[in-house]
């Protein structure tokens, strides 16, 4: 009786220490497979690992709000897009307002402080009403409100067609905004006017970041 409770115990034993063995060289095996096929195997991290790394995720969105280089101008890390240019007329002649809608994006890093639109050269240059010139929240057919502006830069004899609107408040990262400039009237021949749209980071040294051309077609005496 106690031999065969010997081997009973003896068996047992061997069979899980096998049984070890076989667990260690397949989770060796896996192991082994997933370096081949380029897979990672999770390793636990410490608590205070964890506390690092939330800490950092904790500190993402602040630096992405203070774009700033090390001259300390500031600089969008994800400029506004343009999305629509417009007239109210596009006949020859007729006095319009332009359009010029931009959206901030959430990760622009900076509030959007002043635009400049500048006319490409063409047969003719469009000359603005700049003390009517407005800006509005949202797009135009929806606009929510008026944006103050803080100065409107007007057109000079080396830069024609040239204005800058500068924002008294920063318009924030998420928002939209429409720029609309009243022109005394529009090209009296027709074709394609394009609009240089630049758009300025709020800061004493912001570098502005050109955003494309906005297009307007203007029907007139050459159609």
């Amino acid at each position: 009786m106690k031999f065969h409770t010997l081997t009973i115990n003896v068996i047992l034993s061997i069979a899980a220490t096998i049984g070890i063995q076989s667990a260690t060289h397949a989770s060796t095996k896996y192991d082994v497979l997933a370096k081949q096929i380029g897979l990672q195997t999770a390793q636990p991290q410490p608590a205070q690992s964890q506390a690092v790394q939330s800490q950092a995720t904790q500190l993402e969105p602040q630096a992405a709000n203070s774009a700033v280089n090390q001259e300390g101008q500031t600089f969008f890390s994800h400029p506004p897009q343009l999305m629509r240019v417009a007239a109210s007329q596009i006949g020859e002649d007729t006095p319009s307002t332009y359009e010029f809608t931009l959206t901030v994006p959430k990760d622009a890093g900076q509030p959007l402080k002043a635009v400049k639109i500048a006319q490409a050269t063409n047969v003719e240059t469009v000359k603005f009403n700049v003390s009517n010139s407005k800006a509005f929240v949202g797009d135009r057919l929806t606009a929510s409100a008026q944006i103050r502006l803080a100065s409107v830069g007007g057109e000079t004899p080396t830069n024609p067609g040239d204005v800058t609107i500068v924002f008294d408040q920063p318009v924030q990262p998420g928002s939209t905004v429409t720029v609309a400039l009243a022109a005394q009237q529009n090209p009296s021949w027709g074709g394609v006017y394009e609009f240089g749209v630049t758009a300025y980071p709020d800061g004493e040294n912001g570098l502005g970041q050109f955003l494309g051309y906005g297009r307007i077609n203007f029907y007139g005496n050459s159609n």
